[in-house]
């Protein structure tokens, strides 16, 4: 199964795919990939790291940065760090390779949609017949799904109120059980109404 998580900045994409991720290790699904969570100092978000979802490990992916940095994306004010950049692209490869029940991709973004970062990886996870979490911010998200190749099969929006968020966990564990079993659960998309 195919799950897109979207949503805008800061609504609580990867904090929900953290409490899914934990949900199907309770179920004893293996998982592997990506999650990039926000790092803040003095209250204020300076960036992400990458983290291993197999290993543990982590490295920065991305920091604020200065008006002379080089590596910032397109005049924005974020830097690509290339460590957590390396560490992303070795955590999907191998999610990939070993065959984990659950990849995640945590996330596609402007670079991704240039043709760089973790593009090619995100692709070929989100194409593999594997259930498959990907990250995409909603402004990019038609773009991001042309530039994957299919539609999902679930797309989810967590910008729900947080009782409606704990029932789609839920929802969510109860469908993988049954794409393990090979049926396919309906779409679910979670949105303020």
């Amino acid at each position: 199964m195919r799950m897109l998580v979207t949503g805008s900045p800061g609504c609580g994409k990867t904090t929900l795919c953290q409490m899914i991720v934990d949900s199907a290790r309770r179920d004893g699904a293996r998982v592997g990939g990506v999650l990039a969570p926000a790092v803040h100092f003095d209250g204020c978000r300076i960036g992400a790291d990458a983290v291993d979802l197999a290993t543990g490990r982590s490295a920065p992916i991305t920091r604020l940065g200065c008006d002379d940095s080089v590596s910032a994306w397109r005049g924005s004010r974020w830097v690509i760090v290339r460590q957590g950049l390396d560490l992303a692209r070795e955590a999907l490869e191998r999610a990939l390779r070993q065959r984990f029940d659950l990849i995640v991709v945590d996330e596609v973004g402007p670079l991704e949609l240039a043709g760089g970062g973790i593009r090619q990886e995100a692709v070929d996870a989100w194409n593999s017949g594997r259930d498959v979490l990907l990250v995409v911010r909603s402004a990019i998200v038609d773009e991001a799904v042309s530039a994957l190749g299919r539609a999902p099969d679930l797309r989810i929006v967590p910008e729900a109120p947080p009782v409606e968020r704990e029932r789609a966990i839920d929802s969510l564990a109860a469908g993988a059980a049954l794409v393990r079993g090979h049926e396919r659960p309906a779409l679910l998309a979670l949105a303020r109404a």
